[in-house]
C-alpha cells in the first residue's frame, strides 16, 4: 500500500517511512490484543500460570540445587522417569518401556522437555532435605494434567495472535481488497482454529446478545457482492479528498468525517451479514483499518472500554454512533504517533523487524503443536 521510497502521508502529516513502519508495528501489536477472542485466549492461558505458580514449591528447588552433582543428576533421571512412566500411562507415545535410562532420556527430551521448568518446583523433599521418591510420584501427577493444557492454552493464544497481525500484514500489501482477498484474509486469520472453514459460512451463525439475525448462509455471497459494490460507489455519497491543498479547516474535518461515516456503515453491514462461521470481527476490523490506512487515515483499536458500545451500534445499526467512536479511536491514534515522533525516538531498522520484537517466538511455536494436542486427547481434558 506505502512505497517505501516516499514519506507516508496519515491525518495530513508526513512521516519517513522507517518511523512509520515502526508506529504501524507499535499498532499492530496493541491491535491484535484488543480482540476480545484473542485477549479471552491469554486469560486463559494466565489462568493456568496463575495455577501452575501457585502450585510451585521453592524449597524443593532449593533443596535440589544444594544437591551435589552426582545427586542432583539421581534424582534428575528418576524425575525423568516418572514422568514417562506417567506419560505411558497415558499413551502419549508408542514406545513400549525398556526400563533403560537412555530411553526415558530420549522420550523425556522428544516428549516432556517443557516440563522441565516445573519439575524441580514439584518434586519433594523430606524435613531431612532428603529427596522422597513416593511423594514426588503423587506431586509430579498434577503436572501431567496442568502443563498440557497450558502448552495447549499457550498455542492457541500466541497462534491467534500471530494469526491476526499475518492476516493485517497480508492485507496492507494489497492495492485493493475484493471479495476474494476477504475470503483470504480471514482464513488467514482463523488459520490456527482446527475447526476453522475456509471460504463463506457453512452454517448458519448463532449470535449471542445481538438483536439482530445474520445473513442466511445461502445468501452470503449475494449480499457481500452488494455490498462491496455500494461501497465502492460511496453508498451514494460524494466523497471528496480531505488532504486536498487549500481548503478551510472545516471543510477538510467534514470530508474526513464523511470518510469515517463511509467506513462505519461497512463495517455495520459487514458484521450484520456475518459473511463467516469465525474470525468475522477480527476480519471485519482488518478492513476497516486498511480503509482508512489507504485513505490517508490513522487506524482505529476497539478497545475493552469501547467494546460494549461498538457492539451496541453495530445491534442497533447507529451508524453515526460507530462513526464517532471511529473518529475518537483514529484521532488518539495520531495524537499518539505525533507524540512519539515528537520524542525524537532513536528508531533502528532492528526496531522495526518483528523477527527482533517479542512475537519472534510465535512464529516457529506450532512444530510441537501436534504432541501436545494427541497427549490431551488420551486423556480427555
Amino acid at each position: 500500500m506505502f512505497n517505501k521510497n516516499e514519506k507516508v502521508i496519515v491525518g495530513g502529516k508526513s512521516f519517513d517511512y522507517d518511523v512509520f513502519e515502526y508506529l504501524l508495528s507499535r499498532f499492530k501489536e496493541a491491535f491484535s490484543h484488543s480482540s476480545l477472542t484473542i485477549e479471552s485466549a491469554f486469560r486463559n492461558l494466565d489462568e493456568f500460570d496463575l495455577a501452575l505458580e501457585d502450585g510451585k514449591n521453592q524449597r524443593s528447588y532449593d533443596c535440589y540445587q544444594a544437591l551435589p552433582s552426582d545427586k542432583k543428576k539421581e534424582v534428575m533421571d528418576i524425575i525423568k522417569s516418572i514422568i514417562v512412566f506417567k506419560g505411558s500411562k497415558f499413551g502419549v507415545f508408542p514406545d513400549q518401556l525398556d526400563g533403560t535410562q537412555k530411553q526415558v532420556d530420549k522420550l523425556y527430551h522428544e516428549y516432556f522437555e517443557y516440563f522441565s521448568n516445573y519439575v524441580l518446583y514439584y518434586s519433594v523433599f523430606d524435613e531431612n532435605n532428603n529427596f522422597d521418591k513416593i511423594q514426588t510420584f503423587h506431586s509430579l501427577e498434577l503436572l501431567l494434567y496442568q502443563l498440557p493444557s497450558r502448552e495447549i492454552a499457550y498455542a492457541n493464544a500466541y497462534n491467534m495472535q500471530k494469526d491476526n497481525l499475518d492476516a493485517f500484514d497480508y492485507a496492507m500489501s494489497l492495492k485493493s481488497i475484493s471479495i476474494p482477498d476477504i475470503i483470504k484474509i480471514n482464513s488467514i486469520v482463523v488459520r490456527s482454529d482446527p475447526d476453522k472453514v475456509i471460504g463463506f459460512k457453512k452454517t448458519n451463525n448463532e449470535l449471542f446478545n445481538a438483536s439482530f439475525t445474520p445473513v442466511d448462509k445461502t445468501m452470503v455471497p449475494i449480499e457481500m457482492q452488494k455490498l462491496m459494490n455500494e461501497y465502492n460507489n460511496n453508498f451514494g455519497e460524494e466523497i471528496l479528498d480531505p488532504n486536498e491543498p487549500g481548503i478551510l479547516p472545516e471543510e477538510r474535518m467534514n470530508r474526513t468525517y464523511k470518510i469515517f461515516a463511509k467506513e462505519a456503515l461497512f463495517h455495520i453491514r459487514f458484521e450484520r451479514i456475518h459473511p463467516f462461521n469465525d474470525g468475522n470481527g477480527r476480519t471485519g476490523r482488518i478492513l476497516m483499518n486498511y480503509n482508512l490506512l489507504r485513505q490517508n487515515i490513522a487506524p482505529v483499536i476497539i478497545t475493552n472500554f469501547m467494546s460494549n458500545d461498538y457492539k451496541k451500534f453495530i445491534n442497533d445499526f447507529n451508524v453515526e454512533g460507530l462513526t464517532q467512536l471511529l473518529v475518537n479511536s483514529s484521532s488518539q491514534q495520531m495524537a499518539n504517533w505525533v507524540s512519539i515522533e515528537k520524542g525524537g525516538l532513536s528508531i533502528k531498522k532492528s526496531d522495526i523487524s518483528p523477527d527482533n520484537r517479542k512475537l519472534a517466538e510465535l512464529y516457529g511455536y506450532k512444530t510441537d503443536d501436534q504432541k501436545v494436542k494427541g497427549f490431551m486427547k488420551k486423556i480427555k481434558l
